[in-house]
């Protein structure tokens, strides 16, 4: 009986009309990845760690871009993959850059430093030539003596200490960066993957940007390529067509609104707003005044094409010219007292230089100078007391200097104490009479102290410094002198 069973079953499938539904193809299976190089045909590495199409150029490789057309990785133009070392051309050819070139097409850098290159190019230490440089993913991208800030893709220069970068920076992991986190920047700022304070994210370069945008340095905005020009109606007002290249580029520097502002006594008044399309003309110096109350926190954002900010400069001064408070891009500082203050912003660079400014008010607690201001130079130094102590206040930007002469045949012991560690370290100095050479310094956060035998000071006049660790520091303390035998 089974037989026949499963003979009429068979005669049943074997007659009906219905076609056999396939199972649906669910192709190729997905390709784990942890990064790029996992990948195959032009495809990255994407956020659930399987391989896909790109968006942006930041997820190929330093010499890829990704092409908007194919959402894919594709070689960037002028490199290749015939070569790697210079034994891979043929006699009399240089490897440059993944292409095998003849000498005329080459520059060559012996010494193995980017110093012997041209400008916006690399030493490859390899082949000893000289190749576009296409910033950094990592330190391995980069010389011996530099990071990769992956948040600018560029390799800096290592620092070992804070005393090594700039105003309003410190060093962090052998960057020189201004911030952290957050709470370090000033109010309406975030700190961002290069470690600088911004108002907003922003962009360093077309990898940070989903083709085809392209990053506006300036700005910090991923923006659409712009189309080359043909005549100068196809630039800004500010810019002329270059019809060689077809790109517009900056005309003659003119003059922006808010001029003349070139002085205290011509400030352009401003509140707390953004100030847009403004100029620094070779020689400028723009000022801007505005009152403000104690206890007011001012936090000044020069926005401007990010590679320049080496050439600013920000600083804010009382009515009596006083400085309280510098930077580059960036600036905050509370006042201590009501009055007319004026920011002023220049820029030390031969070539015009386009920018936007914010000014940002909020709530501080102000730093009362102490009764012995002004001391912030050598030539304003006050004169230590008899007793040989001092008390002082170190208030944000400010440098206090004390001056005494040491007896004769007597060496000498200065030291700092009564200060909080925890609010900003004091760095102290002993410098000779004209306030130029260190004769010694320290930044001990149990108590900076700082001992000179009398074979090197007997009989000196000497000027005691003391600074905070950044421009932000405010501290109080005592400063004590020793006679030493």
């Amino acid at each position: 009986m089974r037989w026949w069973l499963l003979a009429m079953v068979c005669c049943v499938l074997a007659c009906s009309k219905e076609p056999v539904p396939t199972v649906p193809d669910a192709g190729p299976s997905p390709m784990f990845c942890e990064r790029r190089e996992d990948c195959e045909g032009g495809q990255v590495c994407a956020l659930a760690g399987v391989c896909g199409a790109c968006v942006s150029s930041g997820q190929c490789r330093l010499k890829e871009r990704c092409d908007a057309e194919v959402s894919a990785c594709v070689l960037r133009e002028g490199w290749g993959t015939d070569c790697s070392t210079n034994a891979d051309c043929a006699l009399g050819q240089w490897c440059k850059q993944g292409l095998c070139l003849a000498r005329t097409g080459v520059a060559l850098c012996p010494s193995g430093e980017g110093d012997a290159c041209p400008s916006g190019e690399r030493c490859n230490g390899a082949t000893l030539v000289c190749e576009e440089d296409l910033g950094c993913v990592e330190d391995a991208d980069c010389g011996a003596e530099e990071r990769c800030n992956s948040g600018l893709h560029a390799c800096v220069a290592r620092c070992i200490e804070t005393a090594s970068c700039g105003v309003g920076e410190h060093c962090a992991d052998g960057l020189c960066v201004q911030c952290d986190e957050d709470t370090d920047c000033a109010v309406g700022f975030v700190c961002d993957a290069a470690g600088r304070c911004s108002s907003t994210p922003r962009c360093y370069s077309d990898r940070d940007c989903e083709v085809p945008r392209v990053c506006h340095l300036a700005s910090g905005a991923c923006l659409p390529r712009p189309p080359p020009c043909g005549s100068d109606d196809d630039c800004s007002v500010d810019q002329r067509c270059d019809l060689g290249t077809g790109t517009c580029g900056p005309r003659a520097c003119q003059p922006d609104a808010l001029e003349p502002n070139d002085a205290v006594t011509t400030a352009f008044p401003v509140s707390a707003s953004r100030y847009v399309k403004l100029t620094l003309c070779p020689d400028d110096v723009d000022h801007y005044s505005l009152t403000l109350e104690r206890g007011d926190q001012l936090g000044v954002n020069v926005e401007a094409e990010v590679f320049a900010e080496p050439v600013f400069s920000t600083a804010l001064q009382d009515a009596r010219g006083r400085v309280l408070a510098t930077g580059r891009f960036r600036m905050s500082h509370v006042v201590a007292e009501r009055g007319v203050y004026t920011v002023r912003i220049a820029s030390r660079d031969a070539l015009p230089r386009a920018y936007d400014v914010g000014f940002f008010l909020a709530r501080g607690t102000p730093c009362d100078d102490d009764i012995h201001e002004p001391n912030d130079t050598v030539e304003t130094a006050t004169t230590l007391p008899e007793a040989l102590s001092l008390d002082g206040m170190l208030c944000p930007g400010e440098q206090d200097h004390v001056r005494f002469t040491v007896p004769s045949s007597q060496g000498v012991k200065v030291s700092l104490s009564g200060y909080a560690a925890d609010r900003g370290l004091l760095r102290l100095c002993v410098l000779g009479e004209s306030g130029g050479a260190e004769l010694g310094c320290s930044d001990d956060v149990e108590g900076a102290t700082v001992s000179l035998p009398a074979s090197a000071v007997a009989g000196q006049r000497l000027i005691a410094r003391v600074v905070g660790d950044d421009a932000r520091t405010t501290n109080g303390y005592t400063l004590q002198v020793e006679w030493l035998p």
